[in-house]
């Protein structure tokens, strides 16, 4: 430890030298640019790097640890909503990553997916108010009944609204505004998780 600090000590005096007095012949053009310089002459022991960001398919910044989200999935009557507990990479998006966890089907097979076949997400945007706005493609209407529509959107705000920066859920198709989905429910106003369902 202490011949580290030597060594370091050294080397500042030596730039000090070098910066103040002129004690060497170097040219400016020669003398140390920053301070990345004098991290490339300590021991390899004493190098600290910053990790770089990694980046997962989609392009969010992995931060290094997991976290354990609720993905609600339909139950095998299909007549309610089932929380499947899944660990995936803590992300700076973590809500869109969330979302395609829950778009990629469950892994319980007793459960299934509330979505149609097909539906994409396309974009999802949390504003500092609370409200997140999911973007779906146009699949997403194909729904056959109202249980069906009902049982997806609440899958969907149910899945985001775990989070505490989303309080309610508007929907959007193909980047388009829209009071509806499939048709049988009215989501002209944006809706609030509801997990009794």
């Amino acid at each position: 430890m202490h011949g580290a600090l030597r060594q370091i000590a050294g080397i500042l005096i030596i730039v000090l030298c070098l910066m103040n007095t002129g004690c060497s012949e170097i040219s400016k053009n020669e003398n140390f640019k920053n301070w990345q310089n004098l991290i490339k002459l300590l021991p390899e022991d004493q190098k600290t790097e910053v990790p770089p960001k990694v980046e997962d398919q989609t392009g969010d910044i992995i931060l290094g640890e997991s976290v354990d989200v609720e993905l609600y999935f339909v139950t095998a009557d299909g007549a309610s909503l089932e929380a499947e507990k899944r660990t995936i990479p803590k992300t700076e998006g973590i809500a869109r990553k969330t979302l395609e966890e829950l778009l990629s089907g469950p892994g319980n097979k007793s459960l299934s997916s509330p979505l149609p076949a097909g539906t994409e997400l396309l974009d999802i945007n949390i504003k500092p108010e609370g409200l997140c706005i999911v973007d779906l493609s146009s699949e997403a209407a194909l729904v056959e009944n109202e249980n069906q529509e009902q049982l997806m959107v609440y899958a969907i705000a149910n899945t985001v609204g775990q989070f505490p920066t989303v309080k309610k859920v508007t929907f959007m198709i193909n980047g388009e505004k829209t009071t509806q989905l499939g048709g049988y429910l009215d989501l002209s106003s944006p809706i609030e998780p509801d997990y009794s369902i």
